[in-house]
């Protein structure tokens, strides 16, 4: 959502919407899983895309995100949209009061275009009997945080929006998880429509993005992390990012991984740090977020063995090429992959 006024073009947070039946079922404020850095692109985007028009007032601004994060303009509706109307709990000034502020004239604190919480909008459209959409705010009434809007169009159509509400918590797993049991109601109720063939989008709350990142140059380390993943996990409650990575053998990705993480909601690396601790110091090179390092003990040589001897012999030049492409393979496409795919409990049972 953007709100142009004489001044200047200003923009709500980037949301994300589940269209289901060619209708939007479903926004949730922030988008999830949506990096800082596309967030602020998209936003950019749209704030050039609505300054290119005349006018004054709210547009609500839609587009795609494709795989390569690259994003496509879908649609310019010069008017408040369905997908703002989770604004009017989720912000301090809602797309209603934007919109008639920016006609006026009467200022608008860019702060008041800001989320006060995440917040999931669900809109509530009619099934085959004519008062189902108030079966549904009636089963709202139950759910936490929940704001019911009815529109007051009298008996329900199928395929209608017959209102929305909304639900606001502190975390976007918290408001997932209060509003799941009504998605579940909107759903049965569209399974009683016959003019529906398809089964409802199923997918429930998401996992929770993790907060910390544990790294390690090889899993020869997992053994001595264990106790601190399970620490973390069974007494605080909080899934880690666990993820192999090395200073040497993986060193490209060891600094996206790093420079990335605060964009992925993550507040603290944890890294294995072996001989001389090149991990979590390259780490910290690349980010500005804490990085703690856990000693684990080295080899027999406690670290020598590393070192690597120089030579002018281009054959065992080209040896050492290959062993550290073969390490750098194995680091990341391998090891690495099965980790993040398994799990780091059930990579840790295999060994």
């Amino acid at each position: 959502m953007v709100v142009k006024t004489k001044d200047d073009v200003l923009s709500y947070p980037t949301v994300e919407t589940v269209q289901e039946d060619s209708i939007c079922k479903l926004v949730y404020a922030p988008a999830r899983n949506v990096s800082d850095a596309i967030n602020q692109k998209a936003q950019e985007l749209a704030r050039k895309a609505v300054a290119a028009f005349d006018g004054k007032g709210v547009f609500g601004v839609e587009m795609f995100l494709l795989e390569d994060d690259s994003l496509i303009l879908c649609e310019i509706a010069s008017r408040i949209h369905n997908s703002g109307h989770y604004t009017i709990e989720g912000c301090p000034l809602s797309q209603f009061d934007t919109h008639i502020r920016a006609i006026l004239d009467l200022p608008i604190p860019p702060k008041s275009l800001e989320l006060r919480q995440p917040s999931i909008m669900l809109n509530i459209i009619g099934g085959a009997a004519p008062d189902t959409h108030l079966k549904a705010a009636e089963h709202a009434l139950s759910i936490p945080n929940a704001s019911i809007h009815l529109y007051s169009k009298g008996a329900a159509k199928p395929g209608r929006k017959m209102g929305h509400i909304t639900v606001t918590a502190p975390t976007m797993h918290e408001a997932e998880t209060h509003i799941q049991p009504l998605i579940d109601v909107v759903d049965e109720i569209r399974s009683q429509r016959s003019d529906i063939k398809t089964q409802p989008q199923k997918s429930g709350p998401s996992k929770p993005a993790p907060s910390v990142a544990v790294i390690m140059g090889s899993d020869s380390d997992l053994k001595t992390l264990v106790p601190g993943l399970k620490l973390l996990k069974e007494y605080f409650g909080i899934e880690p990012a666990v993820d192999i990575t090395s200073a040497h053998r993986t060193p490209e990705y060891m600094a996206e991984y790093s420079a990335s993480a605060a964009a992925r909601g993550i507040k603290v690396i944890i890294a294995a740090a072996g001989g001389a601790a090149h991990l979590p110091g390259m780490a910290a090179a690349h980010t500005a977020l804490p990085v703690i390092g856990v000693p684990v003990k080295g080899s027999s040589l406690d670290g020598v063995d590393s070192l690597i001897l120089g030579s002018f012999d281009p054959a065992i030049q080209r040896k050492v090429e290959a062993y550290a492409e073969q390490a750098k393979t194995e680091n990341l496409d391998f090891k690495g992959t099965k980790m993040r795919e398994l799990g780091w409990e059930k990579y840790f049972e295999q060994m």
